[in-house]
């Protein structure tokens, strides 16, 4: 991939476009006024580098530092309309207005300085920034230029000394672009930004409103196709969960019946049990009580012996009922409501609200060593990133490919997956298709050398090759098999060639071949049950266990499936697709989830589950067993406001995506 980036052409290459009659005819147009700036000593240094590059018209310069000072951040292309923020750096104009949206305060996305925003035309009201304009303008970026008299440039900082001298000998209306003092019938006020202009820059800010209409219609256009995609998700959703409603109501309705027959006959021989114990109980009380009425009625004054042995037998009999009668009916016992069932374990949960304390321990050498010394590693490290990555507006899942080391990251929001050079931490390609609406989670096949990315909107699974070029894509909507409605998650099988696709709408996971060929799928089974409509008629329906499955990996011999609606981790056995084990509730405690989106497993087999909804991590050991649970909701390092992705590398760094809070956390 360096050697195909490395033929890509040069960026731009200068040539001469200006003469030397240019350069002499801008001297004569001087203003009578000379002001002394840093900002007219650059503008006279570019003139007369201008100026001499007229000399060496035949000889192309190189401007690769000159790239990155013209790149917007946001989009990474050329500067268009470049805005000024107050810190100093430049964006797109229409970059900033989709950035910032309706927000009151934001970051600035290079160096995430607080910037307020001050009105509804804050970023109108910006300055441009006069070296990148003249740069564009040098490089022959700007080709629409209108002929206008050159100026001097003038320093943006209006309450500077120098434009209070002048302002005393100067009357009349400042220019806001140029910063030219004109008489007033020589300037015009815009409406729309409530700034005055000459009639030379007048014409210049026409241009920059036209420019900001093509922006609008843009933006526009991308908002109702995004509508329409979400109208059409919004409409299947809620007919798959009219389907689903209708399923489950005729499921519960027959489970209702059958689990009613069986409580009531454990019920009634619980009853008969104690009825039994109390009846014998009643007797033994009766039994004494008649005893204790003799011998208190009886005036009998003869043996005293006899006397004392009835007392003892009395004493002896009667504490050996009170022992009785204080144990019967010590097995308490309650209905569950929520499960159907009688509870008689009516001891109370682990409270695990809080985390244990991160322990102080040496550094491993190889926490891969055994699963003791990995679990200390997890319960030592810090809960803090040591790298936060911003580039990007709305991350979803994260992979690292295994041919170059790069992260790949899907972003919804641009309908693209970024492929970043982890070391410089620069974005060097993207993955893009006209189709592709929302990728959602990414997985690699190294074999064959190629990525998967599923789409939700698409409901489909779209194929690149480890260059970038689009291959195909597998499947689309349907309920049948090797067909997909909504999916999110993706994990491969190096070993088998095998894709596994989590079906969330269709509440499955699909077992596919490269080809979209349908192999196997994972909790969907089919059984008998009495219609709810003809209780003579049998009926064979289709069930599954899974409530909205949102995400997958695969190991050696497990498969793991995090079922989001249930709140559940389920783990299976690759070969026979069996349950092994499953694990988690509804809770905010330790071991509890709510909203859970994405998981991930390291090279020995721990889970780490993205706990969306609690906004945290929480690692398991294999066996479901909690070890550390980090995180908490906010914006600072360390916290969390939507977690939409999760990996771990091979060697235990942990990369959680952040939606909410748009950003990608390096642990």
């Amino acid at each position: 991939m360096a050697e195909k980036l490395k033929k890509k052409p040069s960026f731009f290459n200068l040539k001469l476009w200006t003469s030397q009659k240019s350069v002499d005819e801008s001297a004569t147009r001087t203003p009578s006024i000379q002001i002394d700036t840093p900002q007219l000593r650059s503008s006279v240094a570019m003139r007369r580098a201008s100026k001499s590059l007229d000399s060496k018209s035949t000889r192309p310069i190189s401007y690769g530092g000159i790239k990155d000072l013209i790149q917007c951040p946001l989009c990474l292309e050329t500067l268009n309309n470049a805005k000024m923020l107050p810190c100093q750096h430049t964006l797109c104009m229409a970059c900033l207005d989709v950035y910032i949206s309706d927000a009151t305060t934001i970051e600035c996305p290079v160096c995430r300085t607080k910037i307020n925003i001050t009105g509804p035309n804050f970023i109108q009201e910006l300055p441009s920034n006069l070296y990148i304009d003249s740069l564009l303008q040098l490089i022959g970026i700007k080709t629409k230029t209108p002929q206008k008299p050159e100026t001097p440039p003038h320093s943006p900082a209006y309450g500077s000394a120098t434009y209070q001298s002048v302002d005393l000998f100067a009357g009349g209306v400042r220019c806001f672009h140029c910063q030219t003092m004109c008489d007033n019938a020589d300037t015009i006020n815009c409406q729309h930004c409530k700034m005055n202009f000459c009639h030379v820059c007048w014409s210049n800010h026409l241009d920059d409103m036209q420019t900001q209409v093509g922006s609008i219609l843009k933006q526009l256009e991308t908002a109702s196709n995004r509508l329409k995609h979400k109208i059409e998700h919004f409409k299947d959703r809620c007919e798959h969960i009219t389907t689903q409603i209708e399923t489950t109501a005729d499921e519960k309705i027959n489970a209702i019946i059958e689990s009613k027959g069986k409580l009531v006959k454990e019920l009634t021989e619980l009853q008969k049990s104690g009825d039994l114990s109390a009846l014998a109980l009643n007797t033994s009380l009766d039994e004494a009580k008649t005893v204790a009425t003799q011998v208190i009625a009886s005036k009998e004054t003869g043996n005293d012996i006899n006397k004392v042995t009835t007392f003892m037998n009395l004493h002896q009999n009667a504490l050996q009922i009170l022992v009785d009668v204080s144990k019967w009916d010590t097995e308490y016992f309650v209905f569950d409501k929520e499960n159907f069932r009688i509870e008689k374990d009516n001891e109370s949960p682990l409270d695990a609200e809080s985390d244990d304390p991160v322990q102080t321990c040496f550094k491993q050498n190889d926490p891969l060593e055994s699963e003791n010394s990995l679990t200390t590693h997890y319960r030592c490290r810090n809960s803090v990133p040591h790298y936060v990555w911003r580039k990007t507006t709305r991350p979803c899942g994260v992979g690292i490919g295994p041919w170059n080391g790069h992260l790949y990251v899907c972003d919804v929001d641009t309908h693209s997956v970024l492929v970043v050079e982890r070391s410089q931490a620069k974005v060097v390609m993207r993955l893009v298709y006209s189709e592709m609406l929302c990728p959602v989670q990414i997985a690699f096949l190294k074999s064959l050398g190629e990525i998967y990315i599923t789409d939700k909107w698409k409901h489909c699974v779209h194929v690149f090759s480890k260059d970038g070029e689009y291959l195909r894509s597998l499947g689309q909507k349907g309920s049948r098999d090797g067909l997909f409605r909504s999916p999110e998650g993706i994990a491969t099988d190096n070993v088998n060639l095998h894709i596994y696709v989590v079906d969330t709408g269709n509440d499955r996971v699909q077992i596919i071949q490269p080809d979209g060929k349908f192999v196997d799928q994972i909790g969907v089974s089919t059984k008998q049950q009495v219609s709810a409509i003809a209780a003579w008629e049998v009926i064979t329906v289709m069930s599954t266990e899974f409530n909205a499955p949102t995400s997958i990996a695969v190991t050696n011999d497990r498969i793991i499936i995090l079922d989001s609606g249930n709140r559940r981790v389920k783990i299976y056995n690759k070969q026979d697709k069996s349950k092994i084990h499953e694990f988690g509730s509804i809770g905010q405690r330790k071991g509890q989830f709510r909203q859970a989106e994405v998981l991930a497993v390291d090279p020995m087999g721990f889970i780490l589950v993205g706990d969306s909804g609690n906004c945290r991590v929480q690692v398991f050991k294999p066996n479901g067993t909690v070890v550390r649970v980090f995180g908490g909701y906010g914006t600072e390092l360390g916290k969390f406001g939507w977690i939409s992705g999760i990996h771990v590398t091979k060697q235990l760094d942990v990369i959680v995506s952040d939606s909410k809070n748009r950003n990608v956390n390096f642990f």
